[in-house]
């Protein structure tokens, strides 16, 4: 375990940088921009390291923390031997690469003849309320800021927000969780929950993985400035038949927590297996007196008591587009999770995974009782081959005056990006 100690870092920040031309929202704490090279016509083919990224302040273009991130297919970052194809040239702007930045990272607009003391602006990347980033090429200037701390061997990931700690042999299992001013006591969660169940052959034969037999073993890691990530393989194994590999990848960043899952499944086991079920789920470590809301309890939230009598809570069923779940635990910390799948994964059946019971003992866990234990129940197989979702935990001090609703709308949208070349 542990302890929690929230020191300044001089390379270890959280970007809450603001000047009286550039403001940023409250729920823009955290956020990151995230652009293809496809809007980065100006960029394109141009190597990697001669690129970076400027804003403007106190009269000059000054380097800010960024990074470039290769994809491969399934939108997913590309590492070799994943077993994915690389889209586009290694080392070069193009195909689906992706440029990162903190949004609280932006500037104000620039003067018309400033330029960079090396180099070129390539483009404008106009962000929230006026403020701006610029693309630059032939500057060797880069920042020292770094966002996320992650060590793979330790399991130990450290922001200016957050500290996680992680079974480094197993990255679904969480051990602890401290958010910067959190008022309870000890870890807030208890665990990080995975499990696939089916039936074989019959929906009466059914059989359960866990944590324990979803071992995902680490194929390749890359820290940056911005977020880490970890691309994981397991392979999946009911009845002694293998079903699927199952390919996700951990994202960590300076707010919050990102699992991409893909996998292919075979024809053969799709006919096999009966009334398959995904979940993935938080437990929550003694979080009596929070209270929980999703879209359909939005202005009647749930009151985490530890005694299972949640009525029409429990089991809900959600809606794809309306996904969120909102745990305010009262003490300082939220947590904002919401499902993402493609556009064709759309009316895949979604429940409520909602437990609250200071008894119930659900392996694997550190301590009894499940208070509360939330997430999402993906149920049969979507009609493609293919099943792709992600998972978002978005870590918060609080809603910051807004209602539920508002408040989950706002806090996990997407940095919308104008590109000036």
């Amino acid at each position: 375990m542990i302890i929690t100690r929230f020191l300044p870092l001089p390379l270890l920040l959280f970007g809450a940088h603001a000047t009286a031309q550039c403001l940023f929202d409250p729920l823009d704490q955290g956020k990151v921009m995230q652009l293809p090279a496809s809007r980065l016509e100006a960029a394109s083919g141009i190597p990697l390291v001669d690129l970076s990224l400027m804003r403007v302040e106190d009269g000059r273009l000054v380097p800010v923390a960024f990074q470039f991130d290769e994809l491969g297919e399934h939108e997913m970052v590309w590492f070799e031997g994943a077993g994915f194809e690389r889209l586009g040239k290694p080392d070069v702007l193009d195909g689906e690469d992706r440029l990162l930045a903190m949004l609280t990272d932006a500037g104000p607009r620039r003067p018309d003849a400033l330029e960079p003391a090396e180099g070129e602006v390539l483009a404008d990347l106009e962000v929230a309320n006026d403020c701006h980033f610029y693309l630059v090429k032939g500057s060797p200037a880069r920042s020292q800021n770094h966002y996320v701390a992650h060590d793979t061997t330790t399991g130990r990931t450290h922001t200016a927000l957050y500290e996680l700690d992680v079974d480094p042999e197993n990255e679904l299992n969480w051990r602890y969780l401290s958010y910067q001013g959190y008022q309870g006591e000890g870890s807030i969660i208890d665990t990080l929950k995975m499990r696939m169940s089916a039936g074989v052959l019959s929906k009466f034969t059914r059989m359960t993985l866990d944590n324990h037999n979803l071992r995902p073993k680490l194929v390749g890691h890359k820290l940056g400035p911005i977020r880490s990530v970890m691309h994981l393989r397991t392979r999946v194994v009911l009845a002694g038949i293998p079903v699927m590999t199952i390919q996700v990848q951990a994202m960590r960043y300076a707010a919050h927590y990102e699992a991409h899952t893909y996998a292919k499944i075979p024809e053969l086991y799709r006919a096999t297996l009966k009334e398959p079920e995904v979940s993935v789920s938080v437990d929550g470590n003694n979080q009596l007196g929070a209270r929980v809301y999703t879209h359909n309890f939005a202005d009647s939230p749930i009151t985490v008591n530890g005694i299972s009598d949640d009525g029409d809570f429990a089991g809900q069923a959600i809606s794809m587009a309306q996904n969120w779940i909102l745990f305010d635990s009262g003490k300082d910390f939220t947590l904002l999770t919401r499902l993402t799948v493609p556009p064709e994964l759309m009316n895949v059946p979604v429940q409520l995974i909602y437990e609250d019971d200071t008894a119930l003992s659900l392996e694997p866990e550190q301590f009894t009782g499940q208070l509360p234990n939330l997430g999402y129940m993906l149920k049969g197989w979507p009609d493609q081959r293919e099943l792709r979702f992600t998972v978002s935990l978005y870590f918060d001090s609080g809603m910051r005056g807004f209602v539920a609703e508002d408040y989950a709308e706002q806090r996990g949208n997407d940095v919308q990006v104008t590109v000036a070349e």
